[in-house]
């Protein structure tokens, strides 16, 4: 089901309305994506959001066409900001949207576009089953394994967890390959993570101790993990763990520090860390956005951090006030956002106070 109409009016603020109501939480990725291909034939946006009703839907913008094309991918999911959609691109250039519930079930749902470039019609639903619960699924095709999905979510012990997954069949239908393996072990109860790609062989993994509400002081770790031989690495290439093997422990003790330094992004003392966004500079090394929240978690702030090949640089960027919604007695850790421009990691857009109504 869809609608199709010409590309959204033009706001006040200079910008685009996409969807009437919508919402997502960025802890799944992509939730956006542009794609254009070398024939140019190809020429498009899509942004996964889940409606008021917990219907999961999507906007395509046809850049060729100048059209936008809201599609509803399932409707009565669930109403939860966490269930957005992820985009993958195939090789084939037909669109994957893959999507899970708020870690209550074991398994997440795909459906791919029968045409490449176009989520405006789509296959029939798929489910993937899994033995732990799921939540922010993060998928990649990496050119040293062309023929094979990596995931990267949210999954065993509510922790980072990886697998490996074939490419779809004739029938659309995919199934674990290297089946999923928890990647680290917290002391906390649910660290929140970020993921990206160098493309070819490497997942980076940035994330915190556990939830800032529940962690104080909340610290940031980053890892790699390799593909190739499906190993853990710190940022100076020291191994970790065989993940298969065992998931690598981390904690927030000063004896950690000293012994895993190259894993540690920030150690502070009286914050609550959040992750929010992960780039790459322009000497190819991780860079962070990230938030530094007061004990109280009544003053938040926005920093960047930045590995410089040797240790982690993190420089205060701007003020982020207070958390974002209305309610004070609940989700206080929640800023207004930020996120790193990744065609030019130098710039980065915040979420901050301002006066008026």
């Amino acid at each position: 089901m869809l609608s199709t109409s010409v590309f959204a009016q033009q706001t006040q603020q200079n910008g685009y309305t996409v969807a009437d109501e919508g919402a997502w939480c960025w802890f799944a990725d992509p939730r956006a994506l542009h794609y254009e291909n070398e024939s140019g034939t190809i020429n498009a946006t899509y942004i996964g959001y889940i409606d008021y009703h917990g219907s999961i839907k999507a906007t395509q913008v046809d850049w060729k066409t100048n059209t936008t094309s809201e599609v509803l991918i399932r409707s009565w999911f669930q109403p939860d900001d966490h269930d957005n959609p992820a985009f993958l691109v195939l090789p084939d250039e037909r669109i994957m949207i893959i999507y899970s519930r708020h870690t209550d079930e074991a398994c997440f749902y795909y459906r791919i576009s029968h045409k490449p470039g176009d989520i405006t019609n789509l296959g029939d639903e798929k489910r993937l089953a899994t033995a732990n619960n799921t939540t922010y699924p993060n998928p990649y095709i990496l050119s040293d394994a062309p023929d094979h999905i990596y995931m990267c979510w949210r999954g065993i012990g509510w922790h980072p967890t990886v697998a490996q997954m074939s490419m779809p069949d004739e029938n659309d239908d995919i199934s674990f390959t290297w089946r999923p393996y928890q990647m680290v072990q917290s002391t906390g109860a649910r660290p929140y993570a970020k993921y990206m790609s160098n493309g070819k062989d490497k997942i980076y993994l940035a994330y915190t101790t556990g939830h800032p509400d529940n962690e104080y002081p909340n610290w940031l770790y980053c890892n790699v993990f390799d593909i190739n031989d499906k190993c853990l690495y710190d940022l100076n290439g020291k191994k970790l763990s065989t993940v298969q093997n065992g998931k690598f422990n981390v904690n927030k003790t000063d004896s950690y520090k000293s012994q895993y330094p190259a894993t540690v992004v920030d150690a502070t003392s009286n914050r609550r860390d959040w992750i929010w966004n992960m780039a790459f500079s322009k000497e190819g090394n991780p860079v962070i956005g990230m938030t530094k929240i007061s004990q109280d978690k009544q003053n938040h702030e926005y920093y960047y951090a930045k590995w410089n090949g040797g240790k982690w640089n993190v420089s205060f960027m701007a003020n982020g006030g207070k958390y974002f919604h209305h309610s004070s007695n609940t989700e206080n850790c929640y800023s207004s956002g930020m996120a790193i421009d990744r065609d030019n990691p130098n710039i980065a857009y915040c979420g901050v106070p301002v006066e008026g109504d």
